[in-house]
């Protein structure tokens, strides 16, 4: 245990100094304010879905894994936010799954010398294809889901061997735990039979009647949670994977041929290992791709080796069908997976893969792993072989966890290696222009002047590979007019967003801030008035028809308009931030002050508080002035824990 335990923490110690990245705000961290509540948040851990998110294009809830929410949310009651925390729990995690690999294994390979399953779990434990989810906060689920699945093994074994029906039901129960993790368990239904039938002598119908019981928990633990989370959904996207939107059963197909082949590639030849796939790093392709056959070929060959060995139990077959069983999720075949392909989705099946390379080194040397005594010669070269596989592989893993230091580093490591990923090149100029938003007044003209270019030029990328994403389209936009002041090139993306998705309001906001830049205010006007057609409550729509009459010298009107918000929406601090302007503009400090505080009152903010920060200043009261500015540096020290 011991040397498993060191393993784990040579290969994965140095996450410990990670912070946050992809998702992880998802589940934890600074911006999930349910996992701050710590044990208080349990009843609402389990009544709410694993995902609630929000943006300019809807609303998403999606999945139902309390359990992961649940060790994080005990953490954060323990030791409050320390994500290098979290990041050795996850290796605690990976040791605890490598120690029970390895008792399974030798309990399955009982007949096996000991340095089999041995060599097997340090393979497993040493392959760089696991840094995603070992690295990775959000992928913690993968790695309770496999923890839980491998406690069901153990336990259903212990159930063929003794009788004893306790047994069975602590699998089942660990498979249900396991499946309130993520369904990425869901394998396991068809790999429990499978091999209690290749390593135990049972009859077929109890073999039948686990599959059934675990078909029953299945369907629990997927539909159950529907009973009282309403609106379970996700926006599909196309530049996530675009098989959501091919019904052609042949690319379909074809694409699913290409997903396997990568995953293969990847297990014996792990580089380069990237964060994010998506459109267009894999082909969306019909079988008329020469990759395609090469990929039907070989996995055809592989089945066909399985089936013929099945009745004789070889332990080649196993892991090939344990390997097919659990990748065959990920494949796009059953169903499109999202960013089409991931290094995290072959966690599991690696190790059915592992067990086939050991086997085959093994064999290589003409040793028979059933030896319970193999010669020091032949062990030594065994161990010399695996060891010249482990040094680079640990090697690669231990770099890239450096990688995975924060969402920023990630990105700018890995985006120049996937110049065809859509979402890729879209994700790191939005990590860009977030640098912006979040830097101080200050110093953000010079942070606009350094990220400016380089986050147009990545939108631009990311438009390249998919010209007709609208939010990129909008986001592109809001860059040339909020960064830099060009409304006539906003224009040009705004028309096409405008053309693909005229129901949608983000690029019609945009459209109207556009026109006001350019004094255009009937057209401004006009696009204000289109999106409150859509939807009336929408109160940045009538804060910018109020700021428009504002600047045409209508301040009553203006005044008029912002009181309407402050009615419909007494949470919002938009419309006290804009009666504080005006009268700024027209040289009533003192109005423009209190409406500001009633701001900051409402909603905390730096460019308020730093408003009134330089107010008090001016008016010689330092004491308020000192209160403003810590004020406003504390939001910068946590914007920039956040995103480091």
């Amino acid at each position: 245990m011991v040397f498993f335990f060191l393993l784990a923490f040579i290969l994965y110690g140095n996450t410990i100094l990670n912070k946050y990245a992809v998702d992880d705000e998802f589940v934890t961290g600074p911006d999930n304010q349910i996992v701050q509540l710590g044990i208080k948040a349990i009843p609402q851990i389990f009544s709410t879905p694993y995902v609630s998110s929000s943006g300019n294009i809807g609303i998403q809830n999606t999945d139902y894994r309390p359990i992961v929410k649940l060790t994080f949310a005990l953490e954060y009651q323990l030791w409050g936010e320390r994500p290098g925390v979290s990041h050795g729990i996850n290796v605690l995690i990976y040791f605890f799954i490598s120690i029970l690999l390895f008792f399974i294994l030798k309990s399955l390979l009982k007949n096996y010398n000991v340095l089999f399953p041995f060599l097997i779990t340090v393979v497993f434990m040493a392959h760089p294809v696991h840094s995603e989810v070992v690295a990775s906060l959000k992928n913690r689920d993968e790695m309770l889901a496999f923890l839980c699945g491998l406690g069901g093994l153990h336990y259903f074994l212990k159930y063929t061997d003794t009788k004893s029906k306790r047994y069975f039901i602590y699998a089942v129960v660990l498979f249900f735990t396991g499946y309130l993790c993520k369904s990425s368990i869901l394998p396991f239904l068809v790999v429990y039979p499978l091999t209690i039938y290749f390593f135990k002598d049972i009859e077929g119908k109890k073999l039948l009647w686990i599959f059934l019981a675990l078909t029953v928990v299945v369907i629990i633990a997927q539909f159950g949670p529907r009973l009282f989370l309403a609106n379970l959904s996700r926006e599909n996207s196309f530049v996530e994977n675009p098989l959501y939107f091919e019904n052609n059963f042949w690319i379909r197909t074809g694409t699913g041929l290409m997903s396997l082949l990568f995953y293969l590639k990847k297990l014996i030849y792990p580089f380069p290992l990237l964060y994010y796939y998506g459109y267009n790093t894999i082909p969306i392709t019909g079988w008329s791709n020469l990759w395609v056959w090469i990929s039907f070929l070989i996995h055809a060959r592989i089945l066909i080796y399985a089936l013929a060995k099945f009745r004789e139990k070889h332990l080649l077959s196993f892991a090939i069908l344990f390997y097919l069983v659990f990748i065959a999720m990920y494949s796009n075949f059953l169903f499109p997976v999202v960013g089409i392909v991931g290094e995290r989705f072959v966690f599991a099946a690696s190790l059915g893969f592992c067990i086939a390379l050991v086997y085959l080194i093994f064999r290589l040397f003409r040793t028979d792993p059933k030896n319970l005594t193999i010669e020091i010669s032949e062990r030594t070269r065994i161990l010399a072989l695996v060891l010249l596989l482990l040094i680079p592989s640990a090697f690669i893993i231990v770099k890239r966890n450096r990688a995975w230091r924060n969402l920023y580093d990630l990105c700018a490591r890995d985006v120049p290696r996937l110049e065809h990923s859509a979402k890729a090149n879209i994700q790191y100029a939005g990590i860009l222009m977030n640098k912006i938003y979040n830097a101080n007044i200050e110093n953000r003209q010079t942070i606009i002047q350094a990220y400016g270019p380089v986050v147009v030029r990545y939108f631009k990328k990311g438009l390249d590979v998919f010209p007709d994403n609208y939010e990129t389209l909008n986001d592109i936009a809001t860059v040339y007019l909020n960064f830099a002041g060009m409304p006539d090139s906003a224009m040009i993306y705004l028309k096409k967003a405008i053309k693909l998705n005229p129901d949608l309001r983000p690029a019609w906001v945009n459209m109207g801030l556009a026109y006001r830049q350019m004094k255009n205010y009937d057209s401004a006007l006009y696009c204000y008035q289109t999106i409150l057609k859509k939807d009336p409550m929408e109160m940045k729509a009538i804060s910018a028809i109020a700021n428009i009459y504002n600047e045409r010298g209508d301040l009553n009107l203006a005044i008029k308009l912002n009181q309407e918000i402050i009615r419909k929406d007494p949470e919002s601090d938009i419309p006290y931030r804009n009666l504080g302007n005006y009268y700024m503009q027209r040289g009533d400090t003192a109005t423009a002050v209190q409406y500001w505080e009633q701001a900051a009152e409402v909603k905390p903010s730096y460019d308020v508080y730093m408003q009134l920060y330089s107010m008090y200043r001016i008016k010689g009261d330092m004491q308020k002035a000192r209160d403003y500015y810590d004020l406003a540096t504390a939001i910068i020290r946590k914007s920039e824990k956040r995103n480091p």
